[in-house]
């Protein structure tokens, strides 16, 4: 059962890293690689999108910040901009009843398994904290049964594999798409034409680095 929570939790850290991906495209330019190589994105400039999420203490926090973010960046009446925002929003709700799951692991005591007098066994459980009204409850001769047993646990740990998947799935469709793409690039021209007007040594730089072999 220890094992079972340890695995949920960090199934659930993958989740948060997959917002934290969808949060950084939203908020600055990604190249990434075509569906025929993987789908593989590459953040240039993550580190500063990624410590403002994790800096979001609270679940509910973060996923207001991606919310916020796509539904700004993804802006319009356009049948793509809607598609998207669909999408999102059904991936926002399912994410959001899953934290409240997710609060149960972080919160919630393990009881081990333990034989009795009668030489039965009580198997392993997840109950509410001890001590808590609902842990008296649950020990009641009549528990409502919010007990979580370890088939649920292990139906749990699917459950979060699965939106980390689809999560994953939206971020590469989102970094890929044209129309954010294209608008990534249209605003890379925008930097480059405005250093030209206020900065013509820098925008000169800038040029002469656009037109030298990259460095690695």
């Amino acid at each position: 059962m220890f094992a079972l929570v340890g695995r949920a939790i960090s199934g659930w850290s993958m989740v948060e890293l997959s917002l934290c991906n969808i949060f950084t495209i939203c908020v600055t330019s990604c190249p990434s690689r075509s569906q025929l190589d993987g789908g593989f994105v590459s953040f240039l400039d993550g580190d500063v999108p990624c410590a403002v999420f994790y800096s979001v203490e609270n679940f509910r926090g973060k996923l207001g910040l991606v919310d916020a973010a796509l539904n700004t960046r993804i802006r319009g009446h356009g049948q793509w901009a809607q598609d998207i925002r669909a999408e999102w929003a059904k991936l926002h709700n399912k994410t959001r009843k899953l934290s409240l799951k997710r609060n149960h692991l972080a919160h919630w005591t393990v009881i081990p398994a333990m034989p009795d007098d009668d030489e039965r066994s009580y198997p392993a459980k997840l109950m509410p904290p001890y001590g808590s009204p609902g842990w008296w409850a649950e020990t009641s001769i009549n528990p409502p049964g919010n007990a979580k047993s370890a088939s649920q646990l292990n139906h749990l740990v699917l459950a979060f594999s699965l939106i980390d998947e689809k999560l994953r799935a939206f971020s590469k469709m989102l970094a890929q798409h044209p129309r954010l793409t294209d608008k990534y690039d249209k605003l890379t021209v925008r930097l480059i034409r405005s250093h030209d007007r206020l900065s013509p040594t820098r925008g000169e730089a800038i040029r002469r680095a656009l037109s030298s072999p990259e460095k690695h």
